[in-house]
């Protein structure tokens, strides 16, 4: 499609001054058919400046677009968009199921109707106001596998992509895998170990990621529950880039943890009396770091207690 090629032709001189003149020439159409385009391509919600004697600018686009997405990845993923989906790490592991050929997919939806975290709570996930996404990762060695640290891992990546969307916001994290900011969760992190049911062996991880961005969607009834990040536009692809990128560069040597510092800096548990649900028992205690596994450290009466698996319901501000 013409508009398609008027795009990539705009992605590649990203933030230059494009005359109209040049983009007719390399398109080899008329320049009333590139100001058509350009019409279409605003009406997506891409962002073109134009100057007399300039010609065109590409900004971005604050909607979610597989094709700038994939522009910015380092690695080569498929990209499955939806406007609509039940929730992305259900699709990502029927996808999954139905084509188990090693490749690294990115589903990416605008609305979840059924998004959920850890232990099938839900994830609120209207349009327009977040990115809800999960990553696709083929992975067959169960031996190296530590749920903790890969969570606590995309907890860290995904803070740090966050910082460059917005550098004026502080960023927290919430053992194991909830971000904050200003008191409420802003982030969700589910990983999930995909099965090949025949070879009984693990054939990938699923790493979805919800964030609430900004409460243009959220009904009034329902702010004072849900966290949300700002209402300042950003590049929403960029954004989705930036946590791929960082998950591809981290997961070859997680093991290693080389990021938990990073993520007790980021702890805003470090001091606070918790309570931890463990599903066999509720533990009460007041935190005192985070291990190299990612494990929860907990002074219980006195006595240093470590937390591998369990959610923390309730913290003492």
């Amino acid at each position: 499609m013409k508009k398609d090629q008027l795009l990539q032709l705009f992605i590649a001189h990203k933030d230059e001054w494009v005359s109209g003149n040049q983009l007719a020439n390399e398109m080899n159409i008329s320049r009333t058919m590139i100001w058509k385009l350009i019409n279409q391509l605003k009406e997506q919600g891409h962002q073109i400046d134009s100057k007399t004697n300039q010609g065109y600018k590409y900004i971005g686009n604050d909607e979610l677009n597989p094709q700038l997405i994939e522009n910015d990845l380092n690695n080569d993923y498929e990209i499955i968009f939806k406007k609509e989906i039940t929730s992305t790490n259900s699709y990502a592991k029927q996808i999954n199921d139905q084509n188990p050929d090693g490749k690294h997919r990115l589903v990416i939806a605008e609305k979840q109707t059924q998004g959920h975290g850890r232990r099938g709570r839900s994830f609120y996930s209207p349009a327009k106001s977040g990115i809800y996404m999960s990553m696709v990762v083929p992975f067959h060695d169960a031996k190296h596998l530590n749920p903790g640290l890969l969570t606590t891992m995309t907890a860290v990546v995904v803070a740090k992509a966050l910082k460059k969307s917005y550098p004026e916001e502080d960023f927290l994290v919430k053992w194991i895998n909830d971000i904050y900011v200003n008191n409420k969760k802003v982030v969700g992190i589910l990983t999930e170990l995909v099965m090949d049911a025949e070879l009984m062996q693990p054939s990938a991880i699923v790493v979805g990621v919800g964030i609430s961005l900004s409460a243009k969607e959220i009904p009034e009834e329902m702010k004072d529950k849900v966290g949300w990040i700002s209402d300042k536009q950003i590049d929403k692809n960029k954004l989705v880039a930036d946590i791929v990128n960082g998950f591809d560069e981290e997961f070859p040597h997680y093991l290693e943890a080389n990021f938990i510092e990073d993520y007790q800096k980021m702890s805003f548990l470090n001091g606070k009396r918790v309570s931890v649900d463990t599903t066999k028992e509720t533990i009460d205690g007041t935190v005192t770091g985070i291990d190299k596994e990612g494990h929860l450290l907990l002074d219980v009466d006195g006595k240093s207690t470590t937390i591998n698996n369990g959610e923390v319901v309730k913290v003492d501000f």
